[in-house]
């Protein structure tokens, strides 16, 4: 994706805006930076995935894609949301999504429903940890057509490294 076409994409998550991403290919396929987003359809037949930030805070929450606290972020953070369209055996990856060093209460939707037993909900925190230059996160459908979501940590600092 190019550079001008990488801005409007963050541009537009930047206004909270739904991103439609159908038709984009991935940024990037290695190790991507802390922040990114990765959308994964392994399942036979095409689906939507949607993210959803419900909520930012200090620390994790005490339920399932719970957060606790109020720090300050800017307030596109705080409504963040981004979709796509992808196809079987596709994936998406977009950088530099997840901006604060603040733990986010995400919800994923597939197909305009939520998935069972809370496994569409989660907190996750990009910045970096102990153990990894910072996390990615991920919606992936498997093969089943169930859902899950995946936070993978990376080397790449990204821009929490600055």
């Amino acid at each position: 994706m190019s550079s001008t076409t990488r801005r409007s994409v963050l541009a537009a998550l930047s206004s909270a805006a739904v991103v439609a991403t159908a038709g984009c290919s991935s940024i990037r396929s290695d190790d991507p930076p802390a922040g990114s987003l990765r959308f994964v359809n392994d399942d036979d037949v095409p689906h939507t995935i949607t993210m959803g930030v419900t909520g930012v805070g200090d620390e994790p929450g005490d339920g399932a894609g719970m957060v606790d606290g109020d720090p300050v972020v800017p307030p596109a953070q705080r409504n963040l949301t981004a979709g796509t369209s992808i196809e079987p055996g596709e994936s998406s990856t977009y950088e530099s999504v997840f901006t604060e060093p603040v733990w986010y209460a995400v919800r994923f939707t597939v197909d305009g429903r939520e998935p069972e037993n809370q496994t569409g909900v989660t907190a996750f925190r990009p910045s970096p940890t102990d153990s990894a230059a910072g996390n990615t996160l991920a919606g992936k459908i498997y093969e089943s057509g169930e859902f899950s979501w995946i936070v993978s940590s990376t080397d790449d600092a990204g821009s929490f490294g600055e």
